[in-house]
């Protein structure tokens, strides 16, 4: 028998399954269409470097070393089992996308991947608040309503909605609620102001948030010298 025909059996959150010696246990997951997130050829994150994101964690449960290891170097042997949803893979996954996000530089009205952002669902699916609206929003460029002259709240809300309303052609009413980082409510408020909008009308669109939130947007605007 020849080595490309050979199979070995690995399990996969419960599953075996059949592969080939060698694959990773990432290949193995993508071809039996198992959901192991990835974001290591996301240009935005990494420099297309293998086991570079850290997202890809799986846990292994027999057949290896017990702990966390990347999916995509984890070459398969027989008898391996390993989970893609523990609890300790998601705690880690999660971590990951907290990091990421904290270095990364938000201008989501201007990314080509707003709208269609593994990011935001990676935030969403981890339950990790960061990213506003727009990053789900696929208005893009003159489509973008804030761009059309229209006081849409997604520039300082929170992400987790799919952009549903603007999707359906509507501004962002805010009703995910308000930002808490104030670089990136300090970016949605120079976004605003850029186009023309002043504090009053900023702040009275605002009025949906709570009331503190409305309060910390008006420090901000003071300490930006907002007109």
């Amino acid at each position: 028998m020849s080595s490309s025909s050979f199979k070995i059996m690995i399990t996969i959150d419960g599953n075996e399954i059949a592969c080939k010696p060698n694959q990773t246990v990432l290949d193995v997951a993508i071809k039996n269409n198992i959901d192991i997130p990835t974001l290591c050829y996301n240009p935005l994150f990494s420099e297309h470097r293998i086991g570079a994101c850290r997202m890809c964690l799986v846990e292994i449960v027999a057949g290896g070393r017990p702990g966390l290891q990347t999916s995509c170097t984890l070459p398969v042997s027989s008898g391996l089992s390993v989970s893609t949803t523990s609890e300790a893979v998601f705690q880690t996954r999660r971590t990951v996308v907290e990091l990421l996000l904290s270095e990364h530089v938000q201008d989501c009205r201007n990314c080509i991947k707003s709208g269609d952002c593994s990011f935001a669902k990676l935030c969403r699916d981890y339950d990790v608040n960061g990213v506003s609206v727009c990053a789900e929003c696929p208005n893009q460029e003159e489509g973008c309503l804030l761009s059309r002259g229209v006081l849409c709240m997604g520039p300082i809300t929170y992400a987790g909605c799919n952009a549903y309303c603007t999707r359906e052609g509507y501004r962002c009413e805010g009703c995910h609620t308000v930002m808490v980082n104030e670089d990136i409510l300090r970016f949605g408020l120079k976004a605003y102001k850029d186009q023309g909008f002043g504090k009053d009308e900023i702040l009275e669109a605002a009025k949906v948030f709570s009331f503190d939130s409305v309060k910390k947007l008006e420090k901000i605007m003071i300490e930006e010298e907002f007109a």
